[in-house]
């Protein structure tokens, strides 16, 4: 399975976008489609670009990945997977989820995205069909291993479309291929997703229930997050994530635990720190600037921090960055 994306360029497989992901408050993403109007996605990345760690968030779209060198963790709704070289993960709508490596191990993958209502919009019954799938009581990813030959279908399916989605912009003709191999890989992913445990029959929970504790939770959540966002600059305090959620200092890491797989204190970390690589290679504000307004106590505080989180000097990834 590594060998069949070994050369993306030579195979006409695009370059990554040249921007971070657009996050917003609420952890929604913004995907960054390949083509306006086009809501496909079809792209090669590596680990390194994102300092290690992917920011956390969700979105509408289908998501499909195919590690095709090294290895990374993923995070899905407060569950992780390791996956390595010939293994990928469909990621079922509204998700939180993201890939990691803290032992800062390089990894080369392929995203794939639809957009659902962008093929449920062909037929009211497949609209339909789509949406009992998409529902939170069933499965939040399926794991794909190119051992088994289903899997392998949609792994290589996943890199070919990534690399019609680089063609689409060189002859628009090309997007009727886009469109059937999405439609190709939607059908195999979503045939093979069923109810969560505990979830089968379609049992509804009460107003009071389970599951409805679990959304006030994701509310709760949600609005410390927002609340990091908003005073980033400032200095934060547990105790301040805490109150913003009207919560315990332990409810609140548990949360963070739960939604984010980490800490309050390494989500603050990671979040000044994406919005620092943002600012650094986006604009021209100083070292000393960018660590102010990422609520860092100084530059060189800012320094130590970043590098042992990038491997680099601040100064020296904006150097690498601009190219």
């Amino acid at each position: 399975m590594t060998d069949d994306i070994s050369d993306e360029k030579s195979r006409g497989v695009s370059d990554p976008p040249p921007n971070p992901l657009t996050i917003f408050s609420d952890l929604s993403e913004r995907p960054q489609y390949n083509l306006p109007g086009l809501p496909l996605y079809g792209r090669r990345d590596d680990m390194r670009r994102f300092g290690y760690r992917i920011a956390c968030h969700w979105h509408r779209d289908f998501e499909f990945i195919h590690v095709v060198a090294g290895a990374t963790t993923l995070f899905v709704n407060g569950e992780t997977r390791r996956m390595r070289a010939g293994e990928g993960v469909f990621i079922n709508s509204r998700r939180l989820h993201y890939l990691f490596s803290d032992e800062r191990e390089d990894c080369r993958f392929v995203t794939a995205m639809v957009e659902p209502t962008f093929l449920g919009g062909l037929w009211p019954d497949l609209a339909n069909a789509m949406l009992e799938r998409m529902g939170d009581d069933m499965a939040d990813y399926v794991m794909l291993d190119a051992d088994d030959p289903t899997d392998r279908d949609l792994l290589f399916g996943i890199d070919g479309f990534a690399r019609t989605m680089d063609a689409c912009a060189h002859d628009g003709l090309h997007a009727l291929d886009a469109v059937s191999r999405a439609s190709a890989l939607c059908s195999m992913a979503l045939g093979r997703v069923g109810p969560k445990p505990g979830a089968a029959g379609g049992e509804s929970e009460s107003p009071g229930g389970r599951r409805a504790g679990r959304a006030d939770d994701l509310r709760t959540f949600l609005v410390m997050v927002a609340f990091i966002h908003a005073n980033v600059a400032s200095r934060i305090t547990l105790d301040d994530i805490a109150h913003a959620g009207l919560i315990g200092r332990r409810a609140c890491c548990e949360l963070f635990r739960r939604h984010a797989g980490r800490t309050p204190n390494d989500y603050l970390t990671d979040y000044r720190i994406g919005r620092s690589r943002e600012l650094l290679v986006g604009g021209d504000m100083t070292i000393g600037e960018i660590a102010t307004a990422c609520g860092f106590s100084s530059s060189a505080y800012f320094g130590y921090v970043f590098r042992r989180r990038m491997g680099c000097s601040p100064s020296e990834y904006r150097r690498r960055e601009r190219g």
